[in-house]
């Protein structure tokens, strides 16, 4: 197998080294990124003067992803790597390093403050860190490109990297993150509206949401919600959790269970057929990340049976 990798290899470098800007007849840079949302944020800084690669599918689990060797190949000729803190890059990283030493790996997770991934336990009361499928080893939520707040820390770290790769069109990529922040900051007024922070209402509980996946941390904590995830420790709760679950969803008259599409909907549907609920997909990773979010937090509210507004 490995004669017939390195041929592979050499052809696929020859064709990357092809690839052209169709506007203006330039060789596009090759830059990858680990999920999709990540390529929406460089798209919208780069202006479509980079090609802009994503390492995981849409679908894919993106905790536990192993590249394959065409994206191994293509990656060779890349001059940069946007990471983002998932566990698959843990392994991974170094490895894209010594395949391509030239390649700068740029790590958007710099300097931002990770909360620790918890649920709590529905059985004891007690708050668990998950360090299952879904998590990092250190307990800490990687999630945060849906977080907008935490989206404007990382388009900055991507808008300098930027700036440094290409610096003939330094000053389009600064315009550029200056009307994606603007933007940043309308969607989080959206969503703010969306989703009233009502303590008085719900207590410590905060807008209680059901979803499978413990996905929506930062989510939660920037719009006063409390995400009560069915998936503990990467693993099918047991029938004492799913019990609590229920208990739960019943006492504050949940009735959506949200999940994600690159997961089963298996016990989603479970659940929500025993509390009379449905099952809606909340996408944490696709491209149009702005209206997206926007459609989550729609979703969010409706399903809490939550006042909102300005819903178009």
């Amino acid at each position: 197998m490995r004669k017939y990798f390195i041929p592979a290899f050499c052809l696929l470098a020859i064709m990357v080294s092809c690839k052209t800007n169709p506007s203006s007849g330039l060789h596009k840079p090759i830059v990858f990124v680990s999920i999709v949302p990540q390529k929406y944020f460089v798209d919208k800084i780069s202006n479509g003067f980079f090609d802009c690669q994503v390492m995981v599918p849409p679908g894919i689990n993106v905790h536990s992803y192993e590249p394959k060797p065409r994206q191994m190949s293509l990656l060779s000729t890349a001059i940069a790597y946007f990471s983002t803190g998932l566990e698959f890059e843990g392994p991974w990283l170094p490895k894209f390093a010594a395949l391509s030493p030239s390649m700068q790996i740029i790590h958007t997770d710099t300097l931002i403050q990770k909360i620790a991934s918890t649920d709590k336990d529905n059985e004891s009361g007690k708050s668990q860190t998950q360090i299952g499928p879904g998590h990092e080893l250190n307990g800490k939520d990687p999630h945060i490109w849906l977080s907008p707040v935490l989206v404007k820390q990382q388009i900055m770290t991507i808008t300098a990297a930027l700036q440094r790769l290409d610096t003939a069109h330094a000053g389009i990529f600064k315009s550029n993150c200056d009307a994606f922040c603007i933007e940043i900051d309308s969607l989080d007024s959206r969503i703010k509206t969306l989703l009233p922070c009502d303590t008085a209402k719900f207590g410590k509980a905060k807008n209680p949401f059901l979803v499978f996946h413990p996905t929506w941390g930062y989510f939660a904590k920037d719009y006063c919600l409390s995400q009560i995830a069915i998936e503990i420790d990467g693993k099918e709760p047991s029938p004492q959790t799913m019990k609590a679950i229920l208990d739960t969803a019943r006492l504050y008259k949940i009735k959506t269970v949200f999940a994600q599409p690159e997961y089963s909907k298996k016990t989603a549907e479970v659940i929500a057929k025993e509390i009379g609920a449905t099952v809606i997909d909340a996408d944490g990773l696709a491209y149009d990340w702005q209206n997206n979010l926007l459609t989550v937090a729609k979703n969010f509210a409706t399903g809490r049976h939550l006042k909102t507004t300005n819903q178009k």
